[in-house]
């Protein structure tokens, strides 16, 4: 299982940065160097506020054009999804 550990995650978060796990483990093999990924359900999220997590889809466009979508989740909470949204917790009261 490829993962990162929970203080470290918190630590993306409150710089503004969306961690994501894949809902299935073989999809980290999908995405390659020179693939366009597109999120989708960002601002879902955001509307949302967090509450605890929720699933972000990755649109990854291959580099010969052939488009796959890539389940994730998120564990984005009320405060982290402002930080999220205002880049940083140092910036969320800017």
């Amino acid at each position: 299982m490829k993962s990162f550990a929970r203080i470290h995650e918190t630590n993306l978060k409150k710089q503004g940065v969306l961690p994501l796990t894949f809902v299935d483990e073989k999809d980290y093999d999908v995405i390659n160097a020179c693939d366009k990924v597109d999120t989708q359900g960002i601002r879902q999220m955001i509307e949302a506020g967090g509450q605890g997590g929720g699933e972000i889809t990755l649109k990854v466009t291959k580099k010969n054009g052939e488009v796959k979508e890539v389940r994730c989740r998120h564990t984005m909470s009320k405060d982290q999804v402002r930080w999220f949204v205002n880049g940083s917790a140092i910036n969320r009261d800017v």
